[in-house]
């Protein structure tokens, strides 16, 4: 008898995403997201154990795990790398964004313990049309003319030094979290904390978990998703990551967008195909893509070497890496989807179901 999707918990699933985007966690500074997700995978039974790098693993004791569901835990940020002459801050990205999406970001500024000192706003180096004239449009926008304004109000080298802000300070980028009555969440960070959520809602729906090993990375947007450890034993994995909404895409904006391609290349199979048939099952809305720009968490385990089978199911999302807004109804699918998931290792025959796109 085929499984049915347990029913997903709308408001859990909001108010566990609106937690974590409250919770800085650029790419390997994940120890507050980690401080957060472990008791809340604990309280589903699940055994939670770190890598010496900081990701998460997660699952039932004594299991012996063969697939894994993976979510990156850390986002985009910066880190101060000088100071101006001006009393702001020079600063170099954490992760791949463009600096034209940092102008108007406020941030945070975190000491050596990971305590926030100060916050501030990265501004354009010219930020004022009524002191540059049309030079603020003429201005290049890359990181080199981005500039960190703190609200401090001394801004010398010794004053910051008091709140424990120089070279290498951590610098996180506030989500500016706005829910909208028609059902859109926009904040910085969905990317890949809306995953989580869906992760949660998942396990909290009652879905069975045994087979399956967790997966929580602290360093994707830098690349470096899946290590050795994470996949040991692992023969499938299901990524879960943003799906990019924009031209020559073909995005499923109320449901999952199964990636076919990413910039490593095919993603498996068998992994896929599974995905798809639980969709089509499931009368899940989807569609399927190709991400030519594109890097999951499992891409760095098969570039080690690992052998996996890699599938790539993702919420849709406007504005990628930048102002990021999903609809609540795409979170829900993919949550479904997750269950779906855990509770069949094999796929049967595909039906018709409603698709995006």
């Amino acid at each position: 008898m085929a499984a049915t999707a347990p029913a997903i918990d709308t408001d859990y699933l909001v108010e566990c995403l609106t937690a974590m985007l409250d919770i800085a966690s650029p790419s390997l500074h994940g120890e507050a997201m980690a401080e957060w997700l472990t008791p809340r995978l604990e309280a589903y039974g699940l055994e939670v154990t770190t890598t010496v790098r900081g990701d998460l693993m997660a699952a039932l004791p004594n299991d012996g795990p063969r697939r894994a569901i993976t979510a990156h835990l850390d986002t985009l940020g910066a880190m101060v790398v000088g100071q101006r002459a001006d009393g702001r801050l020079a600063v170099r990205p954490i992760g791949h964004w463009n600096a034209r999406f940092a102008g108007g970001a406020r941030v945070r500024l975190h000491d050596e313990t990971g305590r926030v000192t100060a916050v501030g706003t990265l501004l354009p180096e010219k930020a004022s049309g009524h002191v540059y004239n049309e030079a603020v449009d003429a201005q290049p926008s890359d990181w080199a003319h981005i500039a960190l304004r703190l609200d401090v109000n001394d801004t010398s080298q010794t004053g910051l030094a008091s709140l424990g802000i120089g070279v290498g300070s951590l610098v996180s980028i506030e989500s500016q979290t706005v829910i909208t009555d028609s059902g859109f969440i926009n904040a910085r960070h969905l990317d890949n904390k809306a995953a989580i959520a869906c992760v949660l809602a998942a396990l909290q729906s009652g879905a069975a978990t045994p087979g399956t090993r967790l997966l929580f990375s602290c360093a994707e947007e830098l690349g470096v998703g899946l290590t050795a450890p994470m996949v040991e034993g692992i023969e499938e994995v299901l990524n879960l990551d943003i799906a990019a909404q924009g031209e020559g895409q073909n995005v499923c904006h109320d449901g999952v967008t199964v990636a076919m391609m990413d910039s490593l290349g095919p993603l498996h199979p068998v992994a896929t195909q599974r995905v798809l048939q639980l969709c089509r099952r499931h009368a899940i809305p989807h569609a399927r893509d190709c991400f030519p720009f594109y890097y999951c968490d499992g891409d760095s385990a098969t570039k080690a070497g690992s052998d996996l089978r890699n599938a790539l199911a993702c919420f849709g999302a406007d504005a990628s890496h930048g102002w990021e807004r999903v609809h609540i109804d795409s979170l829900i699918a993919l949550a479904r989807l997750i269950a779906l998931w855990w509770q069949h290792g094999e796929s049967s025959a595909p039906s018709s179901s409603r698709r995006c796109g």
